[in-house]
Formats: structure tokens, C-alpha cells, sequence
């Protein structure tokens, strides 16, 4: 049965001729009067019946002249068609094994005058609930530190009534409902998946543990896990800003983190001797500039661990995005070992050469050689194009370009040869092209094992790949979103935790 059959129906139960005019009303626990004047009431009454669990709904006839005829059940008695409110409902509201949620609680968030909150953030929060479970949506005439007035939106154009004042009381800073008016006269909505007013400030409150715990959430795996758990779609863009907002109230504004940075560095100079954090700020402006991290425990472990050191650059994925710079080393087990880090503004010559000159500090005391491996980074290569530089001046005014780029072009076979004998080879074209003494010249001032992969003193171990590097990189992909000081600490008890899992296997 539609909307139709139920008004020929009638008609036809109250003898009701084509001229006589008449229209339908119902009540329901949160509106006293309702109107039915077309199919989409006619479903949302379904809706009302099924969320306040009526068994039926009284509808009354009402002619035009104002005099009430008679009422009677949705269910017609004398019509052969029953009405199935399956064909009415949404999937949410459909006949089957109930399904509880998390969200059922918010229709009971408020219920009467003198109701205590403890604050009137709390009392905002609660509010928000309550109209998303409610099914309706609200306005604010009155929004300050003391005050909040309510009132439903559908206000202005069907004079509904729905109304919630309350205040804050000086003595204690609780808020207290002072007037609460829970009854619509409006037509009412049908309560859907989605609500407007179920934004992120919403969300943040939901999925706070659950962020806290895992940090590497994503915001599609919240949208799927909102859905299951509350019983409501939101989108990838509330996903994600309540996400934001989880992250804030563990570790403060974006802005705010630069600043922890100071303080940060004291507590693990404090707390852990031994380690080195170095941080760098602009003298004029006092702005950070980047920061070098390296715990005791990391720099003690480093000891037993291959001597050898993948580095590597990682982009942040925060607000202020900026670089992550490691130096990653291999143990025994083939498994990455965490040695120091470098957050800074980019991979840039500077900020590489700020990193290995705080490196260096830490390993020279150790006193082995290390390999370090790296896949050829921007920052990297500059290093090596800065000996292309200083050999190209050696020809200024001694040669056109077009010398000077078959003489760096031979420079770069010598430095790449593996062997002595291929070296000696390549460095004999190379004098040939570019003048025996100027070039004897430029590589008496350098030594060989420097930049000539033949006279490498390192052991590579069989490494070939920068692999390691990598697989840190991935290991802290969760972090690498979060602000620089939460970046940092999260880091840290994630290298903690490593440690001691690796710690205690190694006993059992």
C-alpha cells in the first residue's frame, strides 16, 4: 500500500464523496502533531514507528471544517492489502537481527531542565549527539562563554518549538539546562546514515583511543570503522580533519610542536646521558632550522652492530611537511638498527653536511671505518658535483666549454672505476684530454680513497642495495605525519619498544 490506496482507502471507510476535503494527522513521542499529505510523510511515519518501537500509529482523519470524524490504526481492517513498512524503511531500519551501536546512547543525552554537564564544552558536544541520533537539525541564537540557546531549525518556517537554553554557574563552572522543550511541531526529518551536523569535532571524541593506539590509521580504514561502530557515514574529509584534531590534543598545534622542541632536547640530555640532540635556530629571526637526534642506547648498540650505515631522506607529510634524515646501520639478523636522525626544511648540501658533521662526532670515538651507503640523494650528489666544480675552474680562460665537458666527462669514468687497472686506463685519457699537469695538480690535492671507488678502503659486506634504508622509512611512515616534536617521541618508544621486544627474545 502507498500514500493513494491509504487516502481511496479512507475514503472509501468514511464514505467520504469526491468533493468532501479532509487531510491526516499522527503523533509521535517527539512531535505532538504531524502532518501525512504525501508519500514521503507516509514513509517517514515508518521511520518514526520503527526508531521509538510503536507497535502502531494512530492516525486521525480530520475534514476541512475543522470537526474531527473518526481515527484509526496505519493498519486499514477492511483493506485486502496489508501494509508491509519493510517496503518504507531504509536498510538501517528494516526487520532483521537488531543491530546496536554505539551511537544509541546519544538520544538519551539530553531529557529535562536542571540536567548538569560538566562543562559547556561537554554540554556542546552532547547537543551535537543528540540532534544526529534525534534525526533533526538545530540552530544557536545565543553561542558565548556562559550561554547556549538552541533552537530546531525548522524554527522560522514551521514554528516548531523545540528549544534548549542552559548557562554555566560561577560557583562550580558546571553548565545547567535551564528551559528544555524536547517536543517538534515541525514536520520532522528521516533519520539517514549521514547527519550535517556530524562534522569532525563529533568524530575527534569517538575515535580519540583508537588514534592514540595507532597513530598510522588511515582515514578510510575511520569512515569504514565509524560506519560499523556508530551506524553512520561521514565522509574522507571529516575522516581526516578529526584525525587532525586527535593528533592536536595529544600534541598541540603544529606551531606549538617547533616550540616543545627546546624543551625536549633538555629532557633527553636530562634523562639520557650520553645521547646527542642538536638544535639549530636562525640567530636573527630565532626560527628553527633543523635538529639532530641520536640516543645513548642507539650510540652504545651501534658498536656491536656491522659497520656500516645506510643514509637516507624521507619527506614529512605535517602541515610544514619538511625532510627526515637517517642513518640507519644492520645487525646480526639482517634487521635494521636505528642510529641517529635529522628533521630540517629539505634535503639540501647544508643541511646534509650539518647531519654527517654530528655523525661524525659520534662514531670517530668508536674508532672503525665505516661504509656508508646511500642511493645517490640530491644532497648526496652535491658533495661529488662540488669536485666537478673546483676542476672545472682549474680551465677558466684555458678552454671552451665544450673541452671542459669532455674533461668532466672522463673525470667522472675515473672516479667510477672499480678496478686500479681500469683507473690507470681512464686517468690516461683523462690527462691526454684535460693537460697531464693540471690534472696530476687537482688529484694531489684530493686523496684517491675519497673519490675513486678503486681505492676504497670500506668493506661493502655484499651489500648492493639500500634496502635497510628503506625499510625504516616504512617502519616510521605513521610518524612521518605527525608534527616534529610528536614525530620525535613517537620515534622514540617505537625504537624502545623494538629494543626491548628484541631484548627479551634474545634471552628466551
Amino acid at each position: 500500500m502507498n500514500y493513494s490506496d491509504l487516502i481511496q482507502s479512507i475514503r472509501k471507510r468514511f464514505k467520504f464523496s469526491s468533493n468532501d476535503s479532509f487531510h491526516l494527522e499522527y503523533s509521535s513521542p517527539a512531535c505532538s502533531s504531524v502532518y501525512l499529505d504525501n508519500e514521503s510523510d507516509f514513509k517517514m511515519l515508518f521511520c518514526c514507528a520503527k526508531i521509538y518501537h510503536m507497535d502502531n500509529v494512530l492516525v486521525t482523519v480530520v475534514k476541512d471544517v475543522g470537526k474531527s470524524c473518526s481515527s484509526t490504526s496505519v493498519v486499514v481492517d477492511d483493506c485486502a492489502e496489508m501494509i508491509d513498512e519493510n517496503d518504507y524503511l531504509g536498510d538501517a531500519f528494516k526487520d532483521g537481527p537488531q543491530k546496536f551501536f554505539l551511537s544509541d546512547e546519544w538520544g538519551s543525552y539530553l531529557s529535562h531542565a536542571g540536567q548538569k554537564f560538566e562543562s559547556i564544552a561537554d554540554f556542546r558536544d552532547k547537543l551535537r549527539k543528540f540532534a544526529v541520533q534525534s534525526g533533526f537539525h538545530y540552530v544557536l541564537s545565543r553561542n558565548d562563554s556562559i550561554y547556549v540557546n538552541a533552537v530546531c531549525a525548522n524554527r522560522d518556517v514551521d514554528h516548531c518549538g523545540w528549544e534548549v537554553l542552559g548557562s554555566v554557574a560561577s560557583i562550580n563552572q558546571c553548565f545547567y539546562i535551564t528551559r528544555f522543550n524536547n517536543v517538534h511541531t515541525c514536520r520532522g526529518m528521516i533519520r539517514n546514515r549521514s547527519h550535517r551536523q556530524l562534522g569532525s569535532k563529533i568524530v575527534r571524541t569517538c575515535i580519540e583511543s583508537t588514534v592514540c593506539l595507532n597513530l598510522g590509521l588511515k582515514p578510510r580504514e575511520i569512515m569504514s570503522n565509524f560506519k560499523s561502530t556508530y551506524g553512520y557515514e561521514i565522509s574522507y574529509k571529516v575522516a581526516s580533519r578529526a584525525k587532525k584534531r586527535c593528533v592536536e590534543k595529544m600534541y598541540g598545534s603544529e606551531c606549538d610542536s617547533f616550540s616543545m622542541l627546546s624543551w625536549f632536547r633538555e629532557a633527553v640530555l636530562e634523562t639520557n646521558p650520553g645521547s646527542s640532540v642538536v638544535l639549530e635556530v636562525d640567530e636573527s629571526t630565532e626560527r628553527f632550522k633543523r635538529v639532530f637526534v641520536a640516543y645513548a642506547g642507539q650510540i652504545q648498540g651501534f658498536k656491536f652492530s656491522l659497520p656500516v650505515l645506510y643514509v637516507d631522506g624521507a619527506f614529512g607529510k605535517s602541515k610544514y611537511k619538511g625532510q627526515i634524515l637517517a642513518a640507519t646501520g644492520r645487525n646480526g639478523n639482517k634487521g635494521f638498527f636505528p642510529l641517529a636522525l635529522c628533521f630540517c626544511d629539505s634535503e639540501t648540501e647544508e643541511n646534509w653536511l650539518f647531519f654527517f658533521k654530528n655523525l661524525k662526532a659520534l662514531l670517530e670515538p668508536q674508532g672503525r671505518i665505516i661504509t656508508f651507503i646511500s642511493d645517490r640523494g640530491v644532497g648526496l650528489l652535491k658533495a661529488f658535483h662540488h669536485l666537478r666544480y673546483n676542476l672545472s675552474r682549474k680551465y677558466k680562460n684555458k678552454g671552451g666549454e665544450i673541452v671542459v665537458a669532455d674533461v668532466l666527462q672522463k673525470f667522472f669514468k675515473v672516479a667510477y672505476a672499480s678496478t686500479e687497472k681500469s683507473f690507470y686506463f681512464h686517468l690516461k685519457n683523462l690527462r691526454d684530454e684535460g693537460g697531464a699537469a693540471t690534472i696530476d695538480e687537482f688529484i694531489r690535492e684530493i686523496p684517491l680513497e675519497h673519490w675513486c671507488r678503486a681505492f676504497f678502503k670500506g668493506c661493502r659486506y655484499e651489500i648492493m642495495a639500500n634496502g635497510i634504508a628503506e625499510s625504516f622509512n616504512n617502519w616510521i611512515v605513521a610518524e612521518r605525519s605527525l608534527p616534529p616534536f610528536a614525530m620525535l617521541d613517537q620515534t622514540r618508544m617505537k625504537e624502545m619498544k623494538m629494543m626491548s621486544e628484541r631484548s627479551v627474545e634474545l634471552k628466551s
